[in-house]
């Protein structure tokens, strides 16, 4: 019989455990209870808020049984006690200023925060692309002017922008210079610029739950490790194993240790099969 309980695997979603249009694939969710059957602990680490992520998945407390690492590993929730248990928000005040800033540089920058309660999107920067994210079924959250945001008061986990990719290069080359010490930069996609305080990745996440999962059970935890953007190098680069899918980056690439079959095929599934013959 296996045994995973020494693996902790985390999961990016989009292009990774779903599969296309954020679908759920019945060959990763019978793998995934197969891997808790026997021991192991597994979450996602994602840069969707918890809101969303519920209404992506029905039945989240059920489906892992670790921390969930969300907001890019900025909020880390545990669905069995529904609570934050870890949490690093941005600093309000030049998160509102660099919003502000963006404005002034482009007007087809669309632009929303991720918040405990769901987004907080920019009302007055209601791009084509943002509407049609705000018009999906799964969207949670609030439309506001930038301008009556209020920094002080708020809770900001991650911000994203969206725009053509040619234009989110621009803006990101420009805030570099002042913003870089402040916030972490990185993209899920061509068209999403994300931002979130200095310091915290999914990778930081991965290991605050490695290592409550460590001192609960009174054993190290093997962190295992499967994204295929920029935003998941991090914890690509840091976890003992790691692994992309076929339609990954090639930068995802060249620091995975195993490359698996398309997100479409189930490369989740195919994950837990390779720890299994370790």
């Amino acid at each position: 019989m296996p045994d995973f309980s020494r693996f902790l695997l985390a999961s990016d979603l989009d292009g990774t455990f779903f599969g296309p249009h954020a679908t759920l694939l019945e060959k990763n969710l019978k793998a995934v209870e197969y891997f808790k059957a026997h021991g192991g602990h597994f979450t996602t680490a994602t840069g969707r808020v918890v809101p969303n992520i519920n209404r992506v998945i029905s039945d989240c407390g059920s489906l892992f049984n670790a921390p969930a690492i969300t907001s890019n590993g900025a909020y880390i929730y545990d669905y069995a006690t529904e609570t934050a248990i870890h949490t690093t928000e941005m600093n309000g005040p030049a998160l509102k200023a660099l919003i502000l800033k963006v404005e002034e540089m482009n007007p087809r920058i669309g632009m929303r925060v991720s918040t405990d309660k769901g987004f907080l999107v920019n009302g007055s920067r209601m791009t084509p692309m943002m509407q049609k994210e705000v018009a999906s079924p799964h969207f949670v959250g609030e439309i506001v002017p930038a301008k009556d945001w209020d920094p002080v008061n708020a809770h900001w986990y991650k911000t994203v922008l969206r725009g053509s990719y040619e234009e989110l290069c621009e803006i990101r080359d420009r805030l570099y210079p002042e913003w870089a010490d402040m916030f972490e930069f990185c993209s899920s996609s061509p068209t999403l610029f994300e931002m979130e305080a200095k310091g915290c990745t999914k990778a930081t996440g991965v290991a605050y739950v490695a290592d409550l999962l460590s001192k609960r059970l009174g054993h190290p935890i093997i962190t295992v490790t499967v994204g295929d953007q920029e935003n998941d190098l991090p914890m690509i680069r840091e976890a003992d194993i790691s692994a992309c899918p076929e339609n990954a980056l090639d930068s995802v690439k060249a620091v995975a240790k195993w490359q698996l079959c398309h997100h479409a095929e189930g490369c989740v599934a195919e994950l837990i099969q390779r720890l299994e013959k370790m």
